[in-house]
């Protein structure tokens, strides 16, 4: 089977009939009449506007990425490490699928772009960790694998008004003729997989192509570890109910809220997040009470 780019592979099979779904009984009607015009999502958008909806707006509604925005070193060495996946295992005989070849490759990908980066030793520090997860890549995991598609770029309706599009890593076609959809994970391993994006992907794939989706995998370069879960029709019928009910919040433009969390560390909007303002108010304010308490407190202490 020759290895094709993933649009390819899906352009070629987008005229074929998809495969009977019949979903539980999800909000439909209730999404249709929220839905003024097409909304358009992603598997990331979703998850951003789940962790928080502030930031989701501040980046797919007000469109301020590219104002707050900007390079950051984990972004390029994670483009890097895609990058040289694909072409690793779709441009490269099997019989030169070693560490030589993955670290030749890996240079030739990073003269290409090399922003982000505080100078020259921290971009060796990230060089060094995009070189150390390939080379744990090509010695632990199945390298031989000839992948059904690679880096696909998918868009399907989910019901009208509904759009459903992003990227999918890799997917193998397997002995059963099932497909097993993989996602690279360049940052940290963390305590639990959040399957949302992985369970979009299958829902999409499971319309898209002639196979069903059997399982999906995480494989985290940093740690070498790969967390694995089955696909079963309840599991699309949860994911399309979910994202329904998601879409529909979105679109009643309700529900920006900040959420504060984990995800704030990272955040680009840190410096218009009115939840952050807000606490910097009172942090401040604290803080002056304080000053006045100490100060009444000295002059009473002079006083006696």
């Amino acid at each position: 089977m020759l290895v094709v780019d993933g649009w390819e592979r899906l352009a070629e099979i987008a005229g074929q009939k998809d495969p009977v779904f019949s979903p539980m009984e999800v909000p439909t009607r209730a999404w249709r009449k929220a839905a003024t015009s097409s909304l358009r999502l992603s598997p990331t958008a979703v998850t951003c506007f789940r962790q928080c909806p502030k930031q989701y707006k501040f980046r797919y509604v007000d469109h301020l990425g590219d104002e707050y925005g900007g390079p950051r070193p984990y972004f390029t060495m994670g483009n890097h490490v895609h990058d040289t996946l694909k072409e690793f295992l779709t441009a490269v005989p099997l019989e030169q699928r070693n560490c030589e070849t993955v670290v030749r490759l890996l240079r030739k990908n990073w003269r290409r772009y090399r922003m982000g980066f505080k100078g020259q030793e921290d971009e060796r520090r990230w060089a060094e960790k995009a070189l150390k997860q390939l080379s744990s890549f090509v010695t632990s995991q199945d390298v031989r694998i000839r992948p059904y598609l690679v880096e696909a770029w998918f868009e399907k309706e989910i019901t009208p008004g509904l759009v459903l599009h992003g990227r999918i890593d890799r997917v193998d076609l397997q002995a059963d003729r099932t497909l097993h959809i993989i996602d690279y994970k360049t940052g940290n391993t963390p305590e639990f997989s959040d399957w949302t994006q992985l369970h979009l992907n299958a829902l999409v794939l499971s319309r898209k192509t002639p196979y069903p989706v059997s399982k999906v995998s995480f494989i985290y370069l940093s740690s070498g570890l790969v967390d694995t879960t089955s696909i079963e029709e309840s599991v699309l019928d949860k994911a399309r109910w979910d994202l329904l009910l998601t879409a529909r919040t979105i679109s009643s433009g309700k529900s920006f809220r900040p959420q504060p969390g984990m995800v704030c560390r990272s955040c680009d909007f840190r410096p218009i997040c009115p939840e952050r303002m807000k606490r910097g108010k009172k942090e401040t304010a604290g803080k002056e009470q304080g000053d006045r308490e100490e100060s009444g407190g000295a002059q009473k202490a002079l006083a006696l």
